[in-house]
C-alpha cells in the first residue's frame, strides 16, 4: 500500500487523497468518487465527494474526517474488476469498480 496525502474541504465535504509530486493526465468519475490516473494509467488521486455521508455507509464507525491523520491506498486487478482499497483509521475499505478494457479518452491527450 502506498501512502497518501490527505485535503479535506470541510466546508464542501469533498475528502482529496493523492501521491505528492504526481500529475493527473485524466479522471474518471463513478458516483461520489472521481478517481486520477497519470499518463501511466497509475492510479494517483482519488477524491470522495460528500465524504462524510460515503464513508460513513462504508466504514464499522464514524470518523471525524478533520482528524485524520494518514491514508494508505492500493489497487488490487482481478478479472474484470479493479479493487481499490483505502485503509483509514485502521480498516480497509474495498471499492470494486469495473474494470475499463479500452483506455480512457482523457488519457489520450
Amino acid at each position: 500500500m502506498e501512502e497518501f496525502k490527505i485535503s479535506y474541504d470541510e466546508d464542501n465535504d469533498d475528502l482529496f487523497m493523492f501521491l505528492d509530486g504526481s500529475k493527473s493526465a485524466g479522471a474518471v468519475e463513478i458516483g461520489n468518487f472521481v478517481f486520477d490516473f497519470d499518463k501511466d494509467e497509475k492510479l494517483i488521486a482519488i477524491q470522495i465527494l460528500n465524504a462524510s455521508e460515503v464513508l460513513s455507509k462504508l466504514m464499522k464507525k464514524i470518523i471525524s474526517l478533520t482528524r485524520i491523520s494518514k491514508i494508505k491506498v492500493e489497487v488490487i486487478n482481478f478479472r474484470n474488476m479493479d479493487a481499490i482499497e483505502i485503509e483509514l483509521e485502521k480498516e480497509r475499505i474495498p471499492i470494486i469498480i469495473p474494470r475499463i478494457r479500452e483506455g480512457s479518452p482523457a488519457l489520450r491527450y
